[in-house]
């Protein structure tokens, strides 16, 4: 089985983009990790092993567009199933595996994991009580089958003023056309927050560069 990963970025944080990068080589099942630079300067991936496309734009939808130039791109190269990674973020080694055994045994058409929230540092903090298909998911935790990539142009669908939600929207869109979807109550991803509702949940004091959601209206990324 292929499995590709995409992974958008507009002027991530180096060190960040490197774990990512680092945790998809070091998944259990091989994956190819595609890279998608935003429009921003392209990253310097040391011991890069994927394809990285570089937009020559930003196209200001959190990420979206070039999900779905990636996801394109991963299709044309023959993937069996597609995963999503942002750049803050990263895999625990087993994700991939789990998720992809979880879709195979029950027939799925795509599947989402839970994720285990994690401080700016990268220390763990807790595991996410949102992230649980009920109804959110997160497109980090998110495996397509190939059975559903048509319904991958969702990521498009939508408009500029709910981008910031349209793994959700995604999910519920292939829900309603028949999709068959499950949720794997695993957090095998981890999830770099700047949230303030993670912090007053884990009854911590927030860094300084905490946010609302309400701060990240108009922004790229999240």
């Amino acid at each position: 089985m292929k499995i590709c990963v995409v992974t958008p970025y507009f002027r991530a944080e180096t060190a960040w983009l490197q774990q990512a990068h680092d945790s998809v080589k070091a998944q259990t099942l091989p994956a190819h990790h595609v890279l998608v630079c935003d429009g921003s300067e392209p990253a310097q991936i040391q011991e890069f092993q994927g394809s990285h496309i570089i937009l020559q734009r930003n196209y200001q939808d959190y990420g979206n567009t070039p999900r779905l130039i990636g996801s394109y791109h991963a299709i044309t190269h023959a993937a069996d199933a597609i995963a999503y990674l942002d750049a803050d973020n990263w895999y625990l080694p087993t994700h991939l595996e789990a998720l992809v055994s979880f879709a195979q045994e029950r027939d799925l058409d795509a599947c989402s994991s839970a994720r285990m929230l994690h401080r700016l540092d990268g220390s763990p903090m807790m595991k996410c009580p949102h992230v649980n298909a009920r109804p959110l998911i997160d497109t980090s935790c998110l495996l397509v089958m190939r059975r559903a990539f048509p319904h991958l142009i969702a990521w498009t669908l939508f408009p500029q003023a709910v981008a910031a939600d349209t793994d959700n929207r995604l999910w519920r869109f292939m829900k309603s056309v028949g999709a068959r979807l499950d949720f794997l109550d695993s957090p095998t991803v981890a999830y770099r927050t700047r949230h303030l509702v993670h912090y007053s949940l884990a009854g911590e004091a927030p860094p300084p560069e905490a946010v609302t959601r309400r701060d990240l209206a108009g922004t790229n990324y999240h």
